[in-house]
């Protein structure tokens, strides 16, 4: 081993720190792999589709009614999923409960220090409950209705075993309306903790921004009408009976178009603060200006953010289906190109700020990561087998051709 080897100096990575080196150094850069860039990802188009949702339950944005159902559908199905990658990150399940039954976010002379992610579990109790009620009184008077035809027990139980009435769907809506208000709240800061949480890290200068919790807000708002606009789209193609409506897809769109404008304009300006103030002048910029340009991620991503934002600026493609549902899928892909950016690039960048590292996905995180998305995919057929999303649904709540 050379001296430079010893005290972390190599030519082709500049000066890194020698406990930096403690693990594998072509798998070890990034503490935080990419099962952590899964988890926001999956938080962020919760809190997004969630807010679909509420536009159209809690606001009365009716041209959102034919994918409200789908879009609460969606952030279940995540906000049962999201927890498993962190989970399987850290590599100990059966502790997991214990930061629901000893949270600890109150100080003591034994414990001075709080942990933060304790809020996890004050955060995410609240939002599960939350959602799970609405999904249920959203659909409740259908469920009712299969019940009366069927008489599955399943179907009994999520509708609390009560009619469809008109006096009963009444009373549903402004269950529904109160906790839409509430669960989107809920879902913003269950997504915002994991934000703020990165941007208190100062170890990581990268991660020490307060525009951070801003703009990926902005772009869980962009990638959950995505992903949303790309369920329907299929859904409803591939479903007898049923056609896309070109006014949701043009208010999906517009969702989009708000979402990555905010989502750009806040990341374009953090960059500029951050090499101009934040970092440190001398070689700490140096070696972020090398990490960033010769990444292929960080280019692709801002080129393909700035195509997309560009095509919804044109009316023409907005009023077009299936090209809004094309710039809805990438804008998915554009979204974990994002979540990889926020993530593991801060972490690539050595605690000196005067070298870099490198890391490299291994063996156990892809075979978790492909366990998780099988779980993922478990839940969301639970959920669509039990709940309708489809047109027919939606005319219960007297909005087909209707909307604002």
């Amino acid at each position: 081993m050379s001296v430079g080897e010893v005290f972390g100096v190599f030519p082709e990575f500049g000066n890194i720190l020698p406990n930096e080196m403690a693990y594998d150094f072509k798998a070890g850069g990034a503490i935080w792999g990419v099962l952590l860039v899964v988890y926001p990802l999956m938080t962020g188009i919760l809190a997004g589709s969630y807010l679909v949702s509420a536009l159209a339950y809690g606001f009365g944005v009716k041209r959102l009614y034919r994918v409200a159902g789908l879009s609460l559908i969606i952030s279940v199905g995540l906000l049962l999923s999201a927890p498993i990658f962190p989970m399987a990150d850290l590599k100990q399940p059966q502790r997991a409960f214990e930061i629901f039954l000893r949270p600890h976010v109150i100080p003591s002379d034994a414990y001075p220090g709080v942990s933060p992610m304790a809020f996890f579990g004050i955060l995410y109790i609240p939002l599960l409950v939350v959602a799970l009620l609405n999904l249920i009184f959203v659909y409740r008077a259908d469920m009712a209705a299969k019940a009366e035809a069927t008489g599955n027990i399943i179907y009994r139980i999520v509708s609390l075993g009560r009619g469809y009435s008109r006096e009963d769907v009444e009373r549903d809506r402004r269950v529904v309306k109160i906790l839409s208000i509430i669960g989107v709240i809920l879902a913003i800061l269950f997504h915002g903790y994991f934000d703020i949480l990165l941007a208190s890290i100062k170890s990581r200068i990268l991660w020490v921004d307060p525009s951070l919790p801003i703009r990926l807000l902005a772009s869980a708002v962009f990638s959950g009408a995505a992903l949303v606009t790309v369920a329907y789209y299929i859904a409803a193609r591939f479903s007898p009976g049923e056609s896309i409506d070109a006014g949701t897809m043009k208010t999906l769109s517009l969702i989009m178009l708000f979402g990555l404008a905010a989502a750009l304009i806040t990341e374009i300006t953090s960059e500029i603060l951050r090499v101009g103030y934040y970092l440190l002048p001398g070689e700490g910029i140096e070696y972020y200006e090398s990490l960033r340009g010769s990444m292929f991620i960080d280019n692709a991503y801002y080129i393909l953010a700035l195509i997309l934002l560009v095509s919804l600026l044109i009316p023409r493609v907005r009023e077009n289906i299936h090209s809004v549902a094309a710039i809805a899928a990438l804008a998915i892909v554009a979204e974990i190109l994002n979540k990889w950016l926020v993530v593991i690039v801060p972490q690539l960048l050595s605690r000196t700020e005067a070298g870099f590292l490198e890391y490299a996905i291994e063996g156990w995180e892809i075979r978790l990561l492909v366990g998780g998305l099988a779980w993922t995919v478990f839940v969301f057929t639970i959920l669509l087998w039990i709940f309708p999303w489809n047109g027919e649904f939606a005319s219960r709540w007297d909005i087909v051709g209707e909307g604002r």
